[in-house]
């Protein structure tokens, strides 16, 4: 009897003391942990201090006596700990107070600020990049790629090396862990061209050399001609030009920051492949040569002509038909016949004729004809990473071009083949007053290094998601509105050449 009393006391205080579910009774760390870094600038670029605000408590990372020129890349959480990291990009060769700029640096180290709960923790240093790092979520974790390169690669005085690595990291226990790596070889072949020796040989704008070689063994020598010059900016070009006089054919295509070219002894359709530099291979796709894997393979194309474009009986011979402008068309032949169109004066579209089919409405039948290719946009060559109208997206950058003295480039996380986001930063070659650092006293405004816009590919059109929808409204408002809700491809930039 005494014991069942005990039993009914011991339930009469467990109702009135329940005890509290871990869950809702423990709070981790970082739900009470509001971060966020900014950088401030002294005098001279070499003076950038870095900062952390926590919970509105402002600690100095990095101090302008330690004199770096440090750039927020990225601002997010690395290691998925719940608290928010920063990726510091060092842009190194300050040489002066006011004459350094970003294409005059030695190459850019990469390294992550980490808050573990108690403190900042700074990671190791990686990379010696030129051009930006690709930011890219892979399993549920961002995978940073930097390059290791020996030299920069777009002026001609520099020597070719092909000892670059190309490596992909993670964080993981607050160090930068390679997890991929890739490693410039310089492939051997058959002939090669130094393209530096050919410039210091002439000394001059532009210069050229001759290859006579059997590309594809048919028993005639072919005609390889390498021109190469500086443009106005001093960057060094190649323009490329194969004569096959049997076939009566030429191909030509054109590539900036080029020190080498060869020959190689393996072959793609019947003709040798080439290499650009190191290991970029060119290989012959049955009409042209094309880099290796750049494409793929396709016949959808978009008519881009205002007008309509003409279709005609034979290349270059009497109109049959037209093709609106916007329509998709199937090309079932590309012909070797070139053809150069004066748009208008000192400019010249060039391209190929190409064989098609279309309906003809007059005989109710399908026909063949002929159309110049110069303004057929190959929808095959279109991805993400393609031209759209005022913004460029590649795998390590977003660039806004404002008008032809005013781009901004930003940052890119990519998430998936058809989703990246715009990172904000001022990282800007504009001369004029843009806009783009105002807040419109708003209460929110971009913040550099946080995600600015998601954009997604949508067919062929590229829709935006705008996390400032205020701002944006603002500055479209007050300024040229180059903040769309949806852009188009700039269909030049997918013609076949």
């Amino acid at each position: 009897m005494k014991s069942i009393y005990l039993l009914i006391f011991t339930l009469i205080l467990a109702c009135n003391n329940p005890k509290k579910e871990e869950s809702v009774e423990a709070n981790t760390v970082s739900d009470i942990v509001t971060i966020s870094y900014g950088l401030n600038n002294g005098s001279g670029q070499c003076n950038t201090q870095l900062y952390a605000r926590i919970n509105g408590e402002r600690q100095v990372l990095i101090d302008f006596d330690q004199h770096k020129f440090l750039y927020i890349q990225l601002q997010d959480d690395f290691n998925n700990d719940g608290f928010l990291d920063v990726l510091v990009e060092n842009r190194k060769g300050c040489h002066s107070e006011t004459g350094s700029t970003y294409l005059d640096h030695e190459g850019s180290s990469y390294f992550i600020m980490a808050y573990d709960g108690q403190q900042f923790k700074i990671s190791n240093e990686v990379g010696k990049d030129w051009d930006g790092i690709e930011m890219e979520m892979q399993d549920g974790k961002l995978h940073l790629t930097i390059d290791t390169a020996e030299e920069r690669s777009y002026t001609y005085s520099d020597i070719l090396s092909c000892n670059d690595t190309e490596e992909t990291f993670v964080l993981e226990n607050f160090k930068m862990k390679q997890v991929g790596i890739h490693r410039k070889t310089k492939m051997a072949t058959v002939m090669e061209m130094d393209c530096l020796s050919l410039i210091q040989k002439f000394s001059i704008v532009e210069s050229y050399e001759e290859f006579n070689v059997y590309l594809n063994n048919d028993g005639y020598k072919d005609k390889l001609r390498f021109t190469y010059y500086k443009d106005l900016k001093g960057y060094d070009n190649l323009y490329l030009r194969l004569a096959n006089t049997y076939n009566d054919i030429e191909i030509k295509t054109q590539k900036r920051s080029v020190k080498r070219l060869g020959i190689l002894a393996s072959k793609t359709n019947g003709y040798h492949d080439l290499v650009i530099n190191c290991d970029e291979i060119m290989s012959w796709n049955g009409e042209e040569y094309r880099y290796k894997n750049m494409y793929k393979s396709g016949n959808k194309y978009r008519v881009f002509a205002k007008n309509g474009l003409i279709i005609r009986d034979s290349p270059d011979g009497i109109p049959i038909g037209k093709f609106d402008y916007n329509a998709e068309i199937n090309v079932i032949e590309k012909t070797e016949i070139e053809m150069n169109y004066e748009e208008e004066e000192y400019v010249t579209i060039e391209g190929y004729w190409y064989k098609v089919n279309f309906f003809d409405e007059d005989s109710n039948a399908t026909k063949q004809g002929f159309v110049f290719s110069g303004y057929l946009a190959n929808l095959d060559y279109c991805s993400i990473f393609s031209d759209w109208n005022e913004v460029s997206i590649s795998k390590n950058a977003i660039v806004y071009k404002l008008h032809g003295q005013c781009y901004y480039t930003y940052p890119v996380k990519i998430i998936s083949d058809t989703e990246v986001e715009l990172i904000w930063s001022q990282d800007g070659d504009c001369v004029f007053l843009s806009g783009l650092d105002e807040d419109f006293a708003l209460i929110i405004s971009p913040e550099k290094g946080k995600p600015f816009a998601k954009f997604t590919l949508d067919g062929d059109t590229l829709k935006a998601s705008y996390y400032y929808p205020d701002w944006v409204k603002e500055y479209n408002q007050k300024y040229p509105a180059i903040f769309s809700e949806t852009y188009t491809l700039n269909y030049p930039s997918l013609i076949d050449y």
